[in-house]
């Protein structure tokens, strides 16, 4: 996982907070709600897994690569922080799984891991990067024809709409002034039918358009306990497929199939 430093135009490197967000993404309500999304949408696009080569770009600690694995997929995975590696190969080995991993950023991909792959992951990145869609062509060759690209990006449509919630109706499209002062807030916000209409012209086809915490952000948290997570993810899976509250989930996942 990566960030653009707006003052220096580097990439941020995530090794000072890789430990906080395995206590407070992939470890909470909320990150787990993450991988059953990203798991329904696989097998209800019926992508074929066992035997096939995954590349994950800037994967961090890997936790969906696992569940790959573990259907019996070879995972290969690059990020930019030594100490989110560290953490992946940690995981991968405690359940007893290989893996690949290489540190690099998204645009040293070709020389980490040259060629192109069967499933292309890229979950939580574009949104860290100055120029979001100049990454894209460079997704788009990792995939051979007939490939998948499960492409996962912070919503514009859904941070605007927690923005107006919480009050900062003059600004809708930036971010949280402690946040951003903090590094940990996600700069560029992206606009899903821009990435749906470029991926279109690079030859994929949508196949998964899913919505991510469309319900868990936007339901005050005494709600959330009274009803259960039980009941707030099977809501969130069901209303992140649906037209038009897919668009106020806070991540976009597409499942993209490489036509050409």
């Amino acid at each position: 996982m990566k960030e653009q430093n707006s003052d220096t135009q580097k990439d941020r490197n995530f090794d000072d907070l890789a430990e906080r967000f395995s206590r407070t993404i992939y470890a909470t309500p909320r990150g787990q709600l993450r991988l059953m999304a990203l798991e329904q949408d696989f097998s209800d696009c019926e992508v074929d897994i066992a035997g096939k080569q995954v590349l994950d770009i800037g994967g961090g600690q890997g936790q969906f690569s696992l569940s790959l694995a573990k259907q019996g997929a070879a995972i290969n995975l690059c990020d930019i922080s030594g100490e989110m590696l560290r953490l992946a190969n940690d995981l991968f080995s405690a359940e007893g799984q290989r893996l690949t991993a290489r540190s690099g950023s998204l645009q040293d991909v070709e020389s980490l891991f040259p060629g192109q792959f069967d499933i292309v992951l890229n979950h939580a990145v574009l949104e860290w990067l100055e120029h979001p869609f100049e990454a894209l062509p460079v997704l788009a060759s990792k995939v051979k024809p007939g490939g998948w690209l499960s492409l996962m990006f912070y919503n514009l449509y859904g941070h605007q709409w927690r923005q107006i919630m919480n009050g900062r109706t003059h600004a809708p499209e930036s971010a949280n002034p402690r946040l951003r002062k903090e590094g940990n807030a996600p700069q560029h916000p992206l606009n899903p039918d821009d990435i749906e209409s470029a991926m279109t012209d690079l030859g994929f086809e949508l196949t998964r358009w899913r919505g991510i915490r469309c319900v868990h952000d936007h339901m005050h948290q005494k709600i959330r306990e009274r009803i259960g997570q039980d009941a707030v993810n099977r809501s969130d899976l069901e209303t992140g497929l649906k037209e038009p509250h897919r668009r106020l989930g806070r991540y976009v996942h597409f499942l993209l199939r490489k036509t050409q």
